[in-house]
Parts: C-alpha cells; sequence; structure tokens
C-alpha cells in the first residue's frame, strides 16, 4: 500500500477535488451541510490517496468563532486571538491507525508556527483525533459543550505560537 498525500493552498482547490473532499465529509456524518462553498473557503486542505481512491482528508479552515462563545468553551476573550481552525479531518475507517491524521497535521501545521490554531473535537475517552492534536502541541481549554450534531460533548484545542500564552 502506498499513500499519497497532497497540500493543496485554498487557490488551488479544484472542484473535483472540493467534490471528493466534501463526499468524505458527508460519510463521516459529523459537519452540518458540508459543501464545496465551504471547502473552497479553506487556507489549505491535505488529502490522502490510496491507489487513486481519496481515503483521508483535512484542512486548516476559518475558525468556528461560536466555538470561544458563553454556550460552548466560554472563552470568548481569547477568539480574536485566532484565525484558523484544524479541522474536516476523516480517514476511511480500513486505513486507521496508519498515522494518516498525525501526517495530515503536520502537513497542515508545518508553515504555520507564528499563528494560534484552533481545534474541536469530541471528548470520548477513545478518540484518536484527541491524541494527534496533544502530540501537535493542542490543549483542552473552557468548558466542554453538547455537540449538535451526534450525542457527544466536544471540547476546545488551543495551540499557541511560541512565546504566546492564554490570557482568559
Amino acid at each position: 500500500m502506498e499513500l499519497h498525500y497532497k497540500l493543496i493552498d485554498s487557490n488551488k482547490i479544484t472542484d473535483e477535488i472540493a467534490e471528493g473532499f466534501k463526499n468524505l465529509l458527508v460519510k463521516q456524518g459529523k459537519i452540518v451541510a458540508p459543501n464545496i462553498t465551504k471547502i473552497k473557503s479553506c487556507f489549505k486542505i491535505v488529502v490522502c490517496f490510496v491507489d487513486n481512491k481519496l481515503i483521508g482528508i483535512g484542512a486548516l479552515k476559518p475558525k468556528t468563532k461560536s466555538d470561544f462563545s458563553s454556550t460552548k468553551a466560554d472563552l470568548p476573550k481569547l477568539e480574536e486571538n485566532f484565525t484558523w481552525e484544524l479541522g474536516y479531518f476523516y480517514v476511511n475507517d480500513e486505513y486507521k491507525n496508519y498515522g494518516i491524521s498525525s501526517t495530515i497535521t503536520r502537513l497542515l501545521l508545518k508553515e504555520m508556527t507564528n499563528e494560534n490554531i484552533l481545534a474541536s473535537t469530541e471528548l470520548y475517552s477513545e478518540n484518536p483525533m484527541k491524541y494527534v492534536l496533544k502530540k501537535f502541541g493542542f490543549k483542552q481549554y473552557g468548558k466542554p459543550w453538547l455537540s449538535q450534531k451526534h450525542n457527544g460533548n466536544l471540547g476546545l484545542f488551543l495551540k499557541f505560537k511560541k512565546g504566546e500564552l492564554p490570557n482568559k
């Protein structure tokens, strides 16, 4: 098995790539109304292929401002310090445990050392994304909130640029 990754800047996301990306988000079932416009608004995306089959995705997308609100993480003073969110991750089940999400994260964060980045993910104990985020220096902040899409709690994970500390 040979994995092939592509890091794509926003201005080079074709309709074909966006459609494949959207289809995996639909399959994942955790994003409300995924669409090509949202995907093309991402700063960067990474797609992973096996034998020309799209099997993994991730993105740096415009932040979800509401994640900082009092009804969610309750960290409204931190919201203005963030522009980009690590999100839209999905790997087909048959390709899990190959480090694909870690590789996608590494590619997306490689040139973002001078940026504060956020991510939100489910807080169930076996969620692999929690471990990927911690591996790359993200820490959970604020209070958990109930997902509108499924029955679990979500948490806000933040990664501050070098030398910057949160002032809640």
